[in-house]
């Protein structure tokens, strides 16, 4: 039992290392390909998992299924359509979730179990399971438009111009907007956790 659990763990944590490393990558490729390279001076635009983690994200990860990654920043005042270009970046990390649960599926389907030993095929296939759901869970918690995820890019385009005053108060205190957020997750969990079943069995069914 306990040996089945911290399988479970070290599968969730090698996941979450793929899948943030993705989302943060997207992030910086577009803020790039768009005319900013701050994320790529700072050593954002790479695949290497230690630049991205947070360490307080890993944890709720483990504790409450939820988790995130440390932001990617980026400078609007670069971008030749700033609004726009600051949507499309900040949606680019959701994205590339999306699409790389889609690849752990299709990868998941045609896993050649034929030239592999039982005990591989299941350590690989919940190994993909894992790394699609992760996916998933950070695509569709970083739609939330909530300070700092990154649906919450839509109110920094509403309010950019109409209430600056009140971005800066949004964006102040952040972290504590989130902490209230997860303590409140539990009543919502479900309602949560419902749409991302929903996403993950609709990309599956684009699949299978």
């Amino acid at each position: 039992m306990y040996t089945d659990q911290i399988a479970r763990i070290i599968h969730i944590v090698f996941a979450f290392g793929i899948v943030l490393s993705v989302h943060e990558a997207a992030h910086a490729g577009m803020a790039y390909l768009l005319g900013d390279d701050t994320a790529k001076r700072m050593g954002r635009l790479t695949l290497n998992p230690l630049v991205h983690i947070d360490p307080i994200g890993l944890l709720c990860l483990l504790l409450f299924k939820i988790g995130w990654a440390k932001p990617v920043m980026f400078d609007h005042r670069n971008f030749k359509r700033p609004k726009l270009y600051s949507v499309l970046t900040a949606y680019a990390g959701p994205a590339s979730n999306f699409v790389l649960a889609l690849l752990m599926m299709v990868f998941l389907k045609y896993l050649p179990v034929n030239y592999m030993s039982a005990s591989m095929v299941v350590t690989f296939a919940n190994l993909l399971k894992v790394t699609a759901w992760v996916s998933v869970m950070l695509g569709v918690f970083n739609l939330l438009p909530i300070p700092p995820l990154d649906g919450s890019h839509i109110l920094t385009v509403m309010l950019m111009d109409r209430r600056p005053d009140l971005l800066i108060l949004l964006h102040r205190y952040s972290f504590i907007i989130l902490i209230v957020f997860l303590v409140l997750l539990r009543s919502m969990s479900n309602s949560l956790l419902l749409l991302m079943d929903t996403v993950y069995n609709f990309l599956g069914s684009l699949v299978f």
